[in-house]
């Protein structure tokens, strides 16, 4: 299979689990979404692990990079469903959904030294998520949206999560090339696991979550993994660009899933936006791979 179905099958697993973190967040807290998402990513994986062989021994690099992929993964869909509990989908999907632009400066710092055309598709990436912070709808919730500073909350933190997703990409890929794939994601989840539980025991909770949710949170959990697993498979090889523009398609599917079902308002300004996102994001991953 190409990366671009493998991209495809990325976006369309990703866009389901980020409309049921939308539930899940909002009645849970991140925190505890995210906890019960990576729990049944962890158990299914380690299954898949334990029954094909368990981990290869690992390097001290090695080691070093799952433990950073595994950080980053876990902090950037945590920020993702916070920004999603103060403004819709419509918002913050697409500004969330920017961040390969976040990583042009990244490699800039590297010493890479980007194209013209890339400097502008990353300026026009930025100019569809001011487009759609502009323009996207209000929250149909009629509590969050009466707070007007939510949707500049939701703003900002979708930007937050844009650049923590950028810095997983980057880290992502090089854990994968190291470890592998399946592997890298298993480490992953099983880190994400102990982070959130640390991060929910320093606010004072209990890392516990009702009953009534885990079906939603299974499918939840099913859903991102199996987008992070296709995303790391269609980037192995020399089709790593196409599966990285059509994985940011998630976006779409997001704002689709809360326009049809959560009742979201999407405007043709919004929609535009949309596109200067998806259009900027196609640039920036043909020119990385080239």
């Amino acid at each position: 299979m190409n990366g671009g179905l493998w991209g495809l099958m990325a976006a369309l697993a990703f866009g389901g689990a980020d409309f049921c973190g939308r539930l899940s967040g909002r009645a849970l807290g991140p925190r505890h979404a995210m906890l019960g998402l990576m729990v049944v990513g962890a158990v299914l994986l380690s299954l898949h692990g334990l029954a094909t062989g368990g981990l290869p021994a690992l390097t001290a690099r090695q080691a070093a990079l799952a433990v950073a992929a595994g950080i980053t993964a876990t902090l950037a869909p945590l920020l993702f469903y916070k920004s999603m509990t103060y403004g819709p989908l419509s918002l913050v999907g697409p500004i969330c959904g920017a961040y390969p632009a976040f990583v042009v400066p990244v490699t800039v710092i590297m010493g890479a030294r980007p194209s013209a055309l890339e400097w502008a598709a990353m300026g026009v990436t930025m100019l569809g998520a001011l487009v759609v912070a502009k323009s996207a709808g209000d929250d149909p919730d009629g509590r969050v949206a009466a707070d007007r500073t939510n949707r500049r909350r939701a703003a900002v933190t979708a930007v937050a999560a844009g650049a923590m997703f950028a810095a997983a990409l980057l880290v992502g890929r090089e854990a994968v090339l190291e470890i592998g794939a399946a592997a890298s994601l298993w480490l992953g989840r099983c880190i994400g696991v102990a982070l959130l539980v640390v991060l929910i025991l320093a606010a004072r909770e209990r890392p516990q979550v009702p009953r009534r949710w885990w079906r939603l949170l299974t499918l939840q959990g099913i859903l991102d993994s199996a987008g992070y697993l296709a995303f790391y498979l269609g980037s192995r090889g020399e089709d790593a660009a196409a599966a990285a523009v059509a994985s940011s398609g998630f976006m779409v599917v997001a704002v689709l899933l809360g326009r049809v079902i959560l009742k979201e308002q999407v405007t043709p300004r919004c929609w535009l936006g949309v596109a200067l996102v998806f259009g900027g994001v196609a640039v920036l991953s043909t020119g990385a791979s080239s």
